[in-house]
């Protein structure tokens, strides 16, 4: 849908460049055709960002085994986390986890190639469905805790 609605400002505004599209005044058109021609590589960019996302899979998967999400390479079981760190700002819409150095090879390396942070991986969680921000935010925190004291 929102690839659509741009779409439709694209063509619009290479219409007004075009001049088959009246301004109130008169203009060359030479602007709104470079605007135009930048917001379709916005288009395209967004496009190819969009298909990178898994729509059937689940944002955010947490239980008591661990925590799992698309842009984890696997379950990453609570004992492997070293920490959680969830920012407070109202904007932050991201929960960080820091992986132990111990963890699975494997899981590290799939990490580093995803993330600049080494063994951090970001995970939104403004999106979860049925829970808000504060309720992702919370449960993570607890089950995190939990592992940390048994």
């Amino acid at each position: 849908m929102v690839l659509g609605v741009m779409a439709l400002i694209f063509v619009y505004l290479a219409l007004i460049a075009l001049g088959q599209i009246e301004m109130s005044r008169p203009t060359s058109g030479v602007g709104e055709g470079l605007f135009a021609i930048v917001f379709l590589g916005v288009i395209v960019y967004v496009a190819l960002k969009a298909r990178q996302v898994d729509f059937t899979k689940p944002t955010m998967v947490i239980g008591p085994d661990g925590i799992a999400g698309q842009r984890l390479p696997k379950l990453i079981p609570w004992s492997m986390i070293e920490r959680v760190d969830i920012p407070e700002t109202g904007q932050a819409g991201f929960i960080y986890l820091t992986v132990s150095k111990e963890a699975e090879p494997e899981m590290l390396e799939q990490l580093r190639k995803r993330q600049p942070l080494e063994r951090t991986v970001a995970i939104p969680h403004k999106w979860v469905s049925g829970f808000s921000s504060s309720e992702v935010k919370d449960i993570v925190y607890r089950y995190f805790e939990r592992s940390r004291q048994s």
